[in-house]
């Protein structure tokens, strides 16, 4: 969960980015995509720093949190079951030859002022989700956005931060590829489906503060206002 003070020294780096120990990794027209090494580790952490032009928070918020939406445009994604307590079990692709990956963690979004939004997950131990044979648990996960409204409402500005452990002799050429591509076109495909999402809502004749942050099946976003 995030503190008011960390909320803050996002939507500072926003403006200013803090470039202390971290290198950039890759640039796209909207976003820069920042990595540096975990101490003691050989791990990288990254972190984004941009803005979705057209794209109000509200629709990049159910984009990122709807996850049966997610199916529909997010071409890595296996499968995920919403598990008790907010947590969730999720199924994600890796590239061949490596076995798929498992993620259980707790989703949890908070609204600030000036309608900053924010979303924390963060990997837990849960015993309704076992591991699976074929199938690598990724329990060192955490993966965090603060959504910042444009002046003018129509837009959004971002800050992500990213870390995993996905086990495995992975080669480092490897790593650095699917950061270096996997980032940026995770970032516009989440574009892309936010700006279908409002088509659709338009399309259908729906205002966008009627839709649901939660699947039809269960709630899995706890807002905490």
């Amino acid at each position: 969960m995030f503190t008011e003070e960390q909320v803050n020294d996002a939507i500072a780096e926003i403006r200013k980015p803090d470039l202390v120990s971290w290198d950039l990794l890759s640039e796209t027209k909207h976003f820069k995509v920042y990595r540096r090494s975990v101490p003691n580790s050989t791990l990288k952490e990254y972190k984004v720093l941009g803005s979705y032009p057209g794209l109000p928070p509200h629709y990049l918020l159910r984009t990122y949190t709807d996850l049966d939406f997610r199916k529909t445009w997010d071409p890595n994604m296996i499968g995920w079951k919403a598990l008790k307590n907010g947590r969730l079990h999720f199924v994600a692709k890796f590239p061949w030859p490596l076995y798929p990956r498992d993620y259980v963690y707790e989703l949890r979004a908070q609204e600030f002022e000036d309608g900053i939004v924010c979303v924390s997950s963060k990997s837990v131990q849960d015993e309704s989700a076992p591991e699976n044979l074929g199938i690598v648990r990724v329990d060192e996960f955490r993966q965090d956005i603060v959504i910042q409204p444009t002046e003018d409402g129509k837009g959004c500005n971002i800050w992500f931060g990213y870390y995993d452990n996905p086990k495995g002799n992975i080669p480092s050429g490897a790593i650095n590829w699917a950061a270096k591509s996997g980032i940026p076109a995770f970032l516009n495909s989440l574009r892309d489906a936010g700006h279908g999402l409002m088509k659709m809502d338009i399309e259908g004749g729906l205002e966008e503060k009627a839709q649901p942050l939660q699947s039809s099946e269960e709630t899995y976003v706890s807002v905490n206002c």
